[in-house]
């Protein structure tokens, strides 16, 4: 019966990851770190490169790993941005962190051929189709972030 209920529990859960959309958050997700996405290189006239600019907060989860939402400075117009894992269900091609306008959407930025547990700190691909750039994007851990 307690493995039933499990199951149960798990099912919802399961659907929102399939489907690409985050399940609510637990209370020790709430305190993990966010991230700042800056740049090394000359690129930050680039539409691309500054929209991946900034801060990231920590915005649930998506195939068993954290993911987050770029914060939206006030009096600013933007669109959303995620930072989140895509797992291999689709495709080698499609594994790896991504930065899109939603989690598993078609709109993307940036993508990352790694399996690490956290955002990679470089090598990231801008567009995601081309080559890594050296420099393009650097990710840093910002710890005591709070969830948007």
């Amino acid at each position: 019966q307690q493995q039933q209920q499990q199951q149960q529990q798990q099912q919802p859960q399961q659907a929102q990851l399939q489907a690409g959309e985050a399940p609510a958050a637990s209370v020790a997700d709430a305190n993990a770190p966010g991230y700042v996405v800056t740049t090394s290189g000359n690129d930050t006239d680039e539409v691309v490169i500054r929209t991946l600019l900034g801060e990231y907060r920590f915005a649930g989860t998506n195939h068993g790993k954290h993911m987050y939402k770029k914060a939206i400075k006030a009096g600013t117009t933007t669109v959303d941005v995620f930072l989140y894992y895509w797992d291999a269900r689709d495709g080698p091609t499609f594994e790896g962190w991504w930065f899109g306008n939603k989690v598993g959407g078609s709109e993307v930025w940036a993508h990352c051929q790694s399996h690490s547990g956290s955002p990679p700190t470089t090598k990231w691909k801008v567009p995601w189709d081309e080559d890594v750039k050296p420099g393009v994007l650097a990710i840093t851990m910002k710890a005591g972030s709070a969830t948007p």
